[in-house]
């Protein structure tokens, strides 16, 4: 998407400047007037365009989605892949913190 945002700017600022020329031809302005409005368009066209295409960026990195992350009883191994503790693996390591913990009792899981 951003290569075509970057002729956004150049298509804004020829096109108005196309218009301006048909307009200001068709009204009869003289040459050195027709180019003096002609230049003024084409910079505050450019600007304008200049200005959309910061606005339509912002907009799509804020679009973006971003990574979401779960808090539970998965773990990521080396290679990247997600594994599920069972509830043995999660009663085996609750045991070997309840030694460091204190004296917890133990909860019947029936």
């Amino acid at each position: 998407m951003s290569d075509q945002l970057k002729l956004l700017p150049a298509f804004i600022m020829l096109l108005a400047g196309a218009v301006t020329s048909i307009i200001t031809f068709g009204i009869g302005y003289s040459m050195k007037s027709a180019l003096i409005i002609l230049l003024i368009v084409l910079i505050l066209f450019y600007i304008m365009g200049v200005v959309l295409q910061k606005l339509i960026f912002k907009f799509e990195e804020a679009n973006k989605p971003k990574p979401q992350t779960e808090e539970g009883t998965e773990e990521t191994t080396e290679e990247g892949k997600v594994v599920e503790k069972d509830e043995s693996e999660i009663n085996k390591n609750a045991e070997g913190s309840n030694s460091e913990a204190g004296n917890r009792p133990e909860l019947d899981r029936a």
